[in-house]
């Protein structure tokens, strides 16, 4: 339980980065705006990069409070709820689509004249959360069968 208590607060923990990332993008609104519309004539998406990049940020955000959620469920209730599987499916599978959509993204930026070296290192943080998506569907389904042996095994009683 110590262990899904430490990752229960790395979870807040990413929460509350992306809340002062969302506050930071609402206070320098004016900046980031005149950054984009002076670079946007030289990137592949135009000045759809900065819409982009906050839909994937708002889409990582959901994914870490359905995490947040399922944690905390597991940690009252006990590994193997079925309500502890519905959310960790979920956030799989919101991780898994955000992961394979920016990889596509960044594909296409580095395929179009995009630093190399820098579009790699990005590129590899959106397969990484692509696996992380992928190991999190996989642990919903061990889930689903540890909670169809509880439910026969509480029947059985």
């Amino acid at each position: 339980m110590n262990k899904l208590k430490i990752l229960l607060t790395i979870t807040a923990i990413g929460i509350l980065l992306h809340v002062l990332h969302f506050i930071s993008l609402i206070y320098m609104w004016d900046y980031y705006t005149e950054l984009y519309k002076a670079t946007e004539d030289r990137v592949v998406f135009g000045k759809y990069n900065f819409i982009i990049g906050y839909v994937s940020s708002v889409i990582l955000f959901i994914g870490l409070c359905l995490s947040f959620k399922c944690i905390y469920t597991i940690i009252k209730q006990g590994y193997f709820t079925e309500l502890a599987r519905k959310l960790m499916r979920l956030a799989g599978s919101i991780f898994l689509f955000s992961g394979v959509i920016t990889s596509i993204f960044d594909i296409v930026r580095v395929a179009n004249g995009m630093k190399e070296s820098v579009a790699i290192e990005i590129i590899l943080v959106d397969f990484l959360l692509t696996i992380v998506g992928l190991i999190v569907l996989i642990i919903a389904d061990m889930a689903r069968t540890g909670y169809q042996l509880k439910s026969e095994n509480d029947l059985t009683i």
